[in-house]
């Protein structure tokens, strides 16, 4: 194993933390516990921004991936996973930009209103959320596939 698939398998535990974190987060806001959906939350948006920072170094270190010998498949695979990776970061930018607008109606400690249909921008919170979260599963998903064609071919 060299040392841009031990990256891709460090990647695919990040992906799998990501939407732990994401899973977490959405039983935490069914429960009423807006502190807990926060928190993991965004530490599911960190480990996503880590990742981001590490991939720049590996390309910079390792360089980029050799494609030339993957299949037709590997290559719709890969591009469906990038498809999900971007829908799920724009859907995931989207409902940060509206818990930002909460933390300032709610303040500190954040708790849900009585009437938490009048939080604004609430509706577009919850789709970009739930976006980001079937996006982030199938990212995984997905990676599941491309990870399993880097071993193979190894």
């Amino acid at each position: 194993m060299d040392a841009k698939l031990w990256f891709w398998t460090g990647a695919l535990a990040t992906l799998a933390a990501v939407v732990a974190c994401g899973i977490r987060g959405v039983r935490a806001i069914r429960a009423g516990d807006v502190a807990r959906h926060r928190r993991a939350m965004v530490a599911g948006a960190l480990l996503v921004g880590l990742f981001l920072a590490c991939y720049v170094v590996k390309v910079r270190l390792l360089g980029v991936e050799d494609r030339s010998t993957w299949t037709g498949l590997d290559h719709a695979i890969l591009y469906v996973h990038e498809l999900c990776v971007a829908v799920m970061l724009g859907a995931g930018a989207v409902a940060l930009s509206q818990a930002w607008r909460f933390r300032r109606a709610l303040g500190a400690p954040p708790r849900i209103p009585a009437d938490p249909t009048a939080l604004p921008g609430r509706a577009v919170h919850r789709i970009a959320g739930r976006i980001a979260a079937v996006s982030g599963l199938l990212a995984f998903l997905t990676a599941i596939g491309v990870w399993a064609g880097m071993v193979l071919r190894a």
